[in-house]
């Protein structure tokens, strides 16, 4: 019975959802386009952070190893589980670092000479991990926020993967190295770093151009940790300079490709992009930086080919319908409930959006109120419905009163309410015909049975 109980209560609160899911007009929604240059990355998802909507992708839900992108999580659950990352310090161990001596892909290894016995903050080692990418980093935050043990801090990724709803993602280590069994998509990526940005204090660790710990200098360590970000879009003169763009992570494994993580802003546009397992190497076999290139590539495409459009205003007028009975005017205007716009490419033709009206019923009748839903609007691109509008009536019609009876009265005629009332008068008056020959009937053989006396003469 309870879970019979619970399933009744279950089922009525998804209608529930969905009833108001349905009730609320989408002002903005976005359409997914292609930049017209080739893009190396095996998979890859821009997301417009101004109208929350991805505005491209290739393979967003392919598995990807994320490489040091899985960092991102690292940083997350560290800055969820630490309230003073200036004051909180971890000391390396020999221990710690012991998976790196036997690592298959030492290439794959990124170190911020980090040596044992060296004591650094929370938040030295946030810097550390996050520009550079550093395992020592990595192994330590997860050791030290996972109770002495990387399995549990692991645990607490997975957990808040699945909170998240990163159905597609199973991190098995902290610092992003070789797993096959650690992978991820662009797109739980992307659902990812949105998160991340709203953690206080990530932002302006993972977008820093360089970090050197306070203590560096009393340990003689300055030049050793000057940490700099290795993402080379953000600097100045770099081959890959691209302008606006900020932090957040780069990866690569030998098995996995280079991936990248950024932010970028330009006219108070921003975007956030995620681009999964690009070569490592070009035809030649030479090192190439393909994940550089296509993001610089997608980032400029997208500030020059992408912009804010309205396809359609709340204000416009889009058809009128005749309103029967109306006391003066005879018609209502049909504007939308709301608005509609979207990020559209200046290289698609936006008229090419159809506007697809249907109404509630062939027959307005007085009395019509401003607001009054009578229709609805649907946006198609290419036969893929983008949103659909409520169509509703823009002016209030009042009602006539001698036209509204006037037009009554033939109906009247014809209502199945009167043909009823002759059928029961019919049937009434049958009976009433019945009773008044039966008792004819029966009168007059009362006087046959009782004969008249005869009359007395009148004196």
């Amino acid at each position: 019975m309870p879970k019979r109980l619970f399933a009744v209560f279950a089922a009525a609160l998804t209608g529930i959802t969905a009833a108001v899911q349905c009730l609320t007009p989408k002002k903005a929604a976005a359409l997914s386009f292609t930049p017209n240059t080739v893009v190396q990355s095996n998979a890859a998802v821009l997301y417009n952070i101004d109208v929350d909507t991805i505005v491209y992708e290739k393979n967003a839900d392919m598995k990807e190893m994320p490489a040091a992108l899985a960092q991102i999580m690292t940083a997350v659950i560290t800055l969820e589980n630490c309230s003073d990352i200036s004051g909180d310090t971890v000391t390396a161990t020999t221990e710690m670092f012991a998976p790196f001596y036997d690592y298959e892909y030492q290439s794959d290894l990124r170190y911020a000479e980090i040596n044992a016995g060296d004591t650094l903050s929370v938040e030295d080692l946030l810097y550390a991990m996050m520009l550079t990418s550093s395992c020592e980093a990595s192994i330590m935050l997860a050791t030290h926020f996972g109770e002495g043990s990387e399995s549990n801090f692991v645990d607490k990724m997975n957990a808040k993967a699945e909170e998240l709803g990163m159905s597609n993602t199973r991190f098995t280590n902290a610092t992003g190295l070789y797993s096959a069994r650690q992978v991820s998509t662009a797109r739980d990526m992307m659902t990812l770093l949105k998160y991340a940005m709203t953690v206080p204090r990530f932002e302006s660790i993972a977008c820093a151009m360089n970090y050197t710990p306070s203590r560096a200098a009393g340990l003689g360590k300055t030049d050793k940790w000057n940490w700099k970000h290795s993402n080379t879009m953000a600097v100045s003169g770099s081959d890959y300079y691209c302008n606006g763009v900020r932090g957040i992570k780069t990866g690569n494994l030998q098995e996995a490709g280079r991936s990248i993580a950024c932010k970028a802003s330009r006219d108070g546009n921003n975007y956030l992009l995620v681009c999964l397992n690009a070569p490592l190497n070009d035809s030649d076999g030479k090192t190439h930086f393909y994940h550089l290139e296509d993001a610089k590539t997608i980032i400029n495409w997208a500030f020059t080919h992408l912009s804010y459009e309205t396809v359609i205003t709340e204000n416009t007028e889009l058809d009128e319908l005749k309103v029967e009975n109306a006391d003066g005017v005879d018609f209502v205007i049909l504007k939308p409930k709301t608005g509609y716009s979207c990020i559209w490419c200046d290289t698609a033709d936006i008229s090419s959006i159809q506007k697809i009206k249907s109404f509630d019923s062939d027959v307005v009748r007085a009395p019509v109120k401003a607001g009054d839903k009578l229709g609805t609007l649907t946006l198609k691109l290419s036969g893929e419905t983008l949103t659909e509008i409520d169509l509703i009536a823009s002016t209030s019609i009042e009602r006539s009163f001698w036209k509204y009876n006037l037009a009554e009265i033939p109906g009247f005629f014809k209502s199945k309410y009167l043909r009823r009332s002759w059928i029961i008068a019919l049937i009434l008056s049958l009976i009433y015909i019945g009773i008044c020959i039966y008792a004819a009937v029966r009168f007059r053989m009362e006087r046959k049975k009782c004969p008249q006396r005869p009359r007395q003469p009148r004196p």
